[in-house]
């Protein structure tokens, strides 16, 4: 008999996006991203578009009894031809939550990203010195296969991007 989930995972709604907008906003959250051509923002209107169009696959999660979430998982590029998806999460800081909730939203998140979305590998990155992400990758199971050295601006310090892959084997061999 399996256990039941301890937090939700559902499908974002406007006042959702608000709220991510909002923790996303704060320079010690933005700063480890890069939407592209080193833009760390992302406004409300774009992650409105994001969570509607058919390239993503966008969950908020949140403890089970609430209905406040506490995070967003990612899946970007799920249309890609060659079977790719990028994985990207947020945690709102400011919030605790019992211990694990974002692995178990990930997961939750990956398996639907290999079985529903038919990918055949996730890929993500992390800005070196980001070890709380690099924790949460490895322990889904992602490998890294390389390092991009000096290309992400933080503080004021170039760092480097440690790139890491996920297949479905390792990750339901892990799960």
């Amino acid at each position: 008999m399996s256990t039941p989930a301890r937090f939700f995972l559902r499908s974002p709604r406007s006042d959702d996006l608000a709220r991510v907008h909002g923790w996303m906003a704060d320079p010690a959250v933005h700063g480890w991203f890069d939407f592209g051509q080193g833009r760390q923002q992302v406004s409300t209107v774009a992650l409105t578009l994001m969570a509607r169009s058919p390239q993503y696959c966008m969950k908020v999660f949140g403890e089970q009894g609430t209905d406040a979430p506490l995070g967003i998982v990612v899946l970007s590029e799920v249309q890609h031809p060659f079977g790719s998806a990028h994985f990207w999460v947020v945690r709102d800081r400011w919030r605790s939550a019992y211990r694990g909730i974002t692995a178990e939203a990930s997961r939750a998140l990956l398996h639907e990203g290999f079985d529903r979305l038919g990918r055949c590998s996730v890929n993500a990155w992390a800005v070196e010195t980001n070890e709380r992400s690099l924790r949460l990758l490895q322990d889904l199971g992602f490998q890294v296969f390389g390092v991009q050295q000096a290309c992400h601006r933080l503080g004021g310090r170039l760092l480097g991007r440690v790139h890491l892959e996920l297949l479905p084997e390792r990750f339901y061999r892990q799960s």
